[in-house]
């Protein structure tokens, strides 16, 4: 037989009884099993009208953050005394985290071997493929990529940009489309550039495979959305996130900051940065406002580039640099490329590789990845290219990009 607690209101305030009655209701038995599910299983958080509540440990009625609802989860351990589960999942921000829910919550229990159920073939995207292993080669091939995907709003109708020239606007079989395409590539890890933060992200990569980080821009005054730089890598990689470079934003919130992380590779760490620099001044030119604002940029860049090449850790930065800079008159690459201190030797994978985009309209690159003197030497030479779109897509070529990814296989150090 229970007992019933008894507590007089003149012993404790109206909070800690509140807090009392928090607990006793997550303590008590769950009603529902967690045999059902095993560790390493994916499974579905139930759709509801609050987000789910998150706790530090089983039965322990502090929340300390919410799950966003509807969204897929990782099963990290079962509790099986309490029927709570320790998953790991997305956050309404974006964000991954990890911590214990009830079993209610959890609406889709996957199949006892942990495999995803089938997906459901969208027309058009048959020929889709399946979602790659969240581990990177095991040949020790870390394979990188960038693409700008042209103003990547979050939801479905809405562009980033307003009239009069608005910005593309996508709907869900767009943004699947897109994943088609980061699934071809298979990178470890993608730079990103022109998302609208990481809830735009993660409705065109694969947040089994991929966790995502994003710069912390805020949004421009006369935007419906953000631009921002990122990156989504592999979780079987070893990835420390770093703090945005700001710096690059020369124009008092206009201009988009640097996204940072330090992957390892084998023994070696690698400093990366996405970026995307001033547009409207891709020539050899310094002439007019974009021009001077990207001029403003270089030097910083530089010096950020120069900084790291003095320091431990090979270098490489990959995004939209919005210049030509395999024109061997280029003012800006010569800047960026002048050997000092040594390892600031640069080399960017475009220069003699002939462009694969679309209809190959634009015929130099003004996306590229550039290394310093000691990554570049980790470089399958045969491996730089660009993916392009199929042929039967061209209908809807400006939904996916204006522009196409650029990628570039590492050997084993």
């Amino acid at each position: 037989m229970q007992r019933a607690l008894i507590v007089g209101m003149g012993t404790v305030g109206i909070a800690t009884m509140a807090a009392m009655l928090v607990v006793m209701a997550v303590s008590a038995p769950q009603p529902d099993s967690a045999h059902d599910i095993q560790e390493g299983a994916r499974v579905t958080l139930v759709d509801r009208d609050a987000d789910i509540p998150a706790h530090p440990a089983p039965q322990d009625g502090r929340v300390a953050f919410r799950f966003q609802r509807g969204s897929a989860a990782l099963v990290l351990a079962v509790d099986i005394a309490s029927g709570w589960i320790q998953i790991r999942g997305q956050r309404p921000d974006g964000e991954d985290a990890q911590g214990w829910i009830i079993r209610r919550y959890v609406h889709g229990a996957l199949d006892d071997a942990g495999a995803p159920p089938p997906e459901k073939t969208v027309p058009g995207l048959g020929w889709c493929p399946a979602m790659p292993s969240p581990n990177p080669y095991a040949d020790g091939t870390l394979r990188l990529a960038t693409w700008n995907i042209a103003n990547l709003h979050a939801r479905d109708g809405e562009s980033t940009f307003g009239p009069p020239r608005p910005s593309v606007r996508r709907d869900t079989t767009d943004y699947q489309r897109i994943r088609c395409y980061v699934r071809l590539l298979d990178p470890d890890v993608l730079a990103v550039q022109e998302i609208d933060g990481e809830e735009a992200l993660a409705r065109v990569i694969d947040t089994e495979v991929y966790d995502l980080h994003m710069s912390r821009r805020g949004q421009s005054r006369d935007m419906h959305g953000r631009q921002n730089t990122g990156f989504a890598y592999k979780k079987g990689l070893d990835v420390s996130r770093l703090p945005d470079f700001s710096a690059l934003d020369v124009s008092n919130g206009e201009l988009r900051y640097g996204a940072r992380i330090r992957v390892a590779h084998g023994d070696t760490h690698l400093q990366l940065m996405s970026v995307h620099l001033k547009s409207g001044c891709v020539g050899n030119s310094d002439q007019g406002r974009d021009c001077t604002q990207l001029l403003r940029q270089i030097p910083i860049l530089e010096d950020w580039i120069d900084e790291h090449a003095a320091g431990p850790d090979p270098v490489i930065v990959l995004g939209d640099f919005n210049r030509r800079l395999n024109d061997p008159s280029d003012a800006v690459w010569a800047q960026l490329d002048d050997g000092q201190p040594a390892n600031a030797d640069l080399t960017t994978i475009t220069d003699g590789l002939a462009t694969n985009c679309r209809d190959n309209r634009f015929t130099d690159y003004i996306d590229h990845i550039v290394f310093d003197r000691r990554s570049i030497a980790l470089v399958d030479r045969g491996s730089p290219r660009q993916l392009n779109f199929r042929d039967a897509d061209q209908p809807h070529w400006d939904a996916i990009s204006d522009h196409c990814p650029l990628a570039v296989d590492l050997g084993r150090p």
